[in-house]
């Protein structure tokens, strides 16, 4: 498999879904479901896109995570691969990119 070609693709896909995410208000996003997810086809490979939404998880009181994450099992279903970005909604600022510690700590 070629892995840049297949993180290009996954990159691509997360983009164009925090794209629409981004236009969302606070009280939207926070309605959205606990979690949806879709089957693609990256690169040859079966990925899954998952999307979570967590309202006030670890240090983020008050504000709504949502993450999308492209997945595929690795070797024999024994490991797992995933790529993915979040964004922060809070009723009194604008959406932010989510950092790294806070997908981290939010179970990522």
């Amino acid at each position: 498999m070629d892995r840049t070609r297949y993180n290009e693709e996954a990159a691509r896909i997360i983009e164009e879904r925090i794209k629409v995410l981004r236009t969302m208000t606070f009280a939207e996003a926070a309605t959205l479901p606990e979690t949806s997810s879709e089957d693609h086809l990256i690169a040859g490979e079966k990925a899954s896109l998952t999307v979570f939404r967590q309202n006030s998880p670890y240090q983020l009181d008050g504000r709504v995570l949502v993450t999308v994450l492209v997945a595929r099992s690795g070797w024999l279903g024994m490991t797992s691969y995933h790529i993915e970005r979040g964004l922060v909604f809070s009723p009194s600022e604008q959406v932010r990119e989510a950092t790294e510690t806070e997908l981290q700590n939010s179970g990522g």
